[in-house]
């Protein structure tokens, strides 16, 4: 589907229940236009993992400090893999929350990745312990 067939509907960028904050779909689109805000994969990455940054600080400061539990990915290609590990690992470093990747067709023509993450106001999650 196009830009021009597609029409933003309206949603919650986030919604909290018991604690857990889930976000809606993150796409590198410009709100205007709903075309891609760049065509490189590296560069949608980094767009919406700045963006989740962002949700889920507003999503902060609604109460209490957010844990991020979890990410999910979705790839239009799985030739964006390994870009999206690194991108993944520049951004999160050591403390990176459990992550899931599955290749996709995505909605607009031009999205390259998309995705959705889980956090959690509980400061008592703890990453697994790993051998």
């Amino acid at each position: 589907m196009s830009a021009g067939e597609a029409a933003a509907p309206p949603f919650a960028p986030w919604v909290e229940a018991g604690g857990i904050v889930a976000t809606a779909g993150i796409v590198a689109l410009e709100p205007g236009t709903l075309r891609p805000v760049c065509d490189d994969v590296e560069g949608q990455a980094r767009w919406v993992l700045t963006e989740l940054d962002e949700l889920l600080a507003d999503a902060e400061a609604e109460g209490a400090p957010l844990r991020l539990l979890r990410v999910e990915c979705f790839l239009s290609d799985r030739a964006w893999f390994a870009a999206w590990n690194a991108a993944f690992a520049d951004h999160f470093g050591p403390s990176a929350p459990a992550r899931t990747t599955l290749v996709s067709e995505l909605v607009l023509d031009g999205l390259l990745i998309e995705v959705q993450a889980l956090a959690a106001r509980d400061a008592g999650a703890r990453p697994a312990a790993t051998d």
